[in-house]
């Protein structure tokens, strides 16, 4: 599947306990990797001990202002981030967490973005906790303000055994932490049922005391293409939406397949797992 969940990650499982960084190239134990430029925008990793216990490290990428980059799936346009650890050493397996984006739309399509940058939290595995893990990151992600323009990068930074504390990259972390969506129902926020009919969903989502109606993201399995669903109207506090999904491969069925939604209102964000009936 394209889409992961991400229920309620406390600080402590993003990396297991062996814990504190330094830079391959840097001073011993920094917090952060050197800067990697690329046009109109540059990455670094970071990390950092929480108060909670454990360690917590993430990709971090800072835009020009008005220039925006895109999420996990981009919706009608755009490049997904590729990020690739695979140089890394000691490191068994690593999930990229993806915080709540925002709906774009310029007139032409709808995207999924992130306006002037993002930090990504990342899940660390190490082979062997008794020893550091160097982690070594290949990026490649689309940066667009009214043109689009691929960016690539590349990023090192070491976990050793002796943590150091590092107040910017830990709130860095902890705000991106706050912007994962958690399991739907949440503060108000709700994803309820899909209904089929013909190639198209209908969900309805129920968000108490919105302003405005809330932001709705669809995920498929692999290789399905899907538009952001369109608001239809709402309600009270019912919100409807309609999401296509002609952008199936041939041949796939629709009769359960499982689409990842997310919502996002205000300050929440709730994400649920559905099986199409």
């Amino acid at each position: 599947m394209q889409f992961a969940a991400m229920r309620n990650i406390g600080f402590s499982v993003l990396l297991a306990p062996l814990v504190a960084l330094s830079s391959a190239c840097g001073p011993a134990l920094a917090a952060q990797s050197a800067w990697s430029q690329a046009d109109q925008s540059r990455l670094r990793l970071v990390a950092a001990p929480m108060p909670e216990g454990g360690m917590a490290a993430a990709v971090e990428i800072q835009l020009e202002e008005g220039w925006h980059t895109y999420w996990r799936t981009p919706g009608d346009v755009g490049i997904p981030p590729q990020l690739d650890f695979s140089a890394s050493q000691n490191l068994a397996s690593v999930e990229v967490l993806y915080p709540a984006p925002e709906r774009y739309e310029d007139g032409r399509s709808v995207s999924a973005v992130y306006f002037d940058g993002v930090v990504l939290p990342l899940k660390l595995q190490p082979e062997d906790a008794k020893r550091p893990i160097t982690l070594r990151l290949s990026a490649f992600y689309g940066v667009c303000e009214e043109v689009c323009i691929p960016a690539e990068g590349d990023a090192e930074l070491v976990i050793a055994p002796e943590p150091e504390e590092d107040v910017r990259s830990r709130i860095l972390i902890a705000t991106a932490l706050d912007r994962l969506p958690v399991e739907s129902p949440s503060g108000g926020l709700a994803i309820g049922a899909v209904r089929l009919e013909g190639e198209t969903a209908h969900i309805d989502v129920t968000a108490q005391g919105a302003r405005q109606p809330p932001s709705l993201f669809a995920e498929g399995p692999e290789e399905w293409f899907l538009s952001l669903p369109e608001h239809l109207g709402s309600e009270g506090a019912t919100h409807r939406y309609r999401l296509s999904l002609a952008g199936r491969p041939q041949g796939a069925t629709l009769s359960g397949a499982r689409l990842g939604l997310t919502a996002v209102s205000g300050g929440t964000a709730v994400e649920s797992e559905v099986r199409l009936p």
